[in-house]
């Protein structure tokens, strides 16, 4: 017969084993639901509810209409977007995009480090952007509007933030067709591309130094007027 000691002793045995247990079937569980959240976003389901939710959410908040044929984002930070179509308050195209597939530094963007793409592949653009007047501004300030946050709690401006690191890579846009009217600074012009190639080493908007190694433009029909300017200059 087992004297107590001997009992207390296996028991005392079991409990660092059981924790084991409970502690692997924790992880199994985060793993196991890991493995389903991308599975869910990788699939074409799990993108057609998000892009959904998407469209029903700008549309709410700018009661126009937003189009997206598909949307496909990986965690490496592909994007592939096709169909996107966005109209400003009046019903006029705001912007038409047939095909866009982009490598985005995706976690630096996420930290404020970087923004921009490695790898641009634009097909297909139909943009409208026009300003004419100081008092409602471009026809895109409503969506700036719309999805910026409520609060407006004020934050104190740190003035010793590094610029944002822009990182350009390999362009490649075809078939563009851009009308940029703004009436306030005098600028009345359209783009139209066929065909723009470049592979850039170096971009810097803070001293505008802009280097490509190969840059090509082919089947462009470009005009742009510069009028005099109806900004008011004149100092209170």
């Amino acid at each position: 017969m087992e004297t107590n000691q001997n009992i207390d002793n296996k028991t005392s045995k079991k409990r660092p084993y059981r924790w084991l247990r409970r502690l692997l079937r924790v992880l199994a569980g985060v793993l196991i639901f890991l493995f389903l959240v991308i599975l869910f976003i990788r699939s074409p389901w799990g993108q057609d509810i998000i892009v959904n939710q998407v469209v029903d959410y700008v549309e709410g908040k700018t009661n126009t209409e937003v189009n997206i044929e598909k949307l496909f984002i990986t965690f490496d930070g592909d994007v592939q977007l096709n169909g996107l179509y966005l109209e400003d308050q009046k019903g006029d195209t705001l912007i038409y995009s047939k095909s866009l597939e982009a490598n985005v530094p995706l976690w630096s963007m996420i930290r404020g480090e970087a923004i921009g793409a490695e790898d641009l592949d634009w097909e297909g653009v139909r943009a409208n952007i026009i300003r004419n007047d100081t008092i409602n501004g471009y026809n895109f300030q409503f969506l700036i509007d719309a999805l910026s946050p409520t609060d407006t709690t004020r934050v104190a401006t740190d003035t010793t933030t590094a610029p944002l690191n822009l990182i350009v890579g390999s362009l490649n846009l075809t078939d563009f067709d851009v009308v940029f009217d703004d009436k306030v600074a005098g600028i009345d012009s359209r783009f139209k591309v066929g065909k723009f190639e470049a592979d850039m080493e170096n971009t810097n908007i803070e001293e505008m130094v802009f280097d490509a190694s190969t840059i090509q433009l082919t089947d462009a029909n470009i005009k742009f007027v510069q009028k005099p300017s109806t900004i008011d200059t004149t100092a209170s």
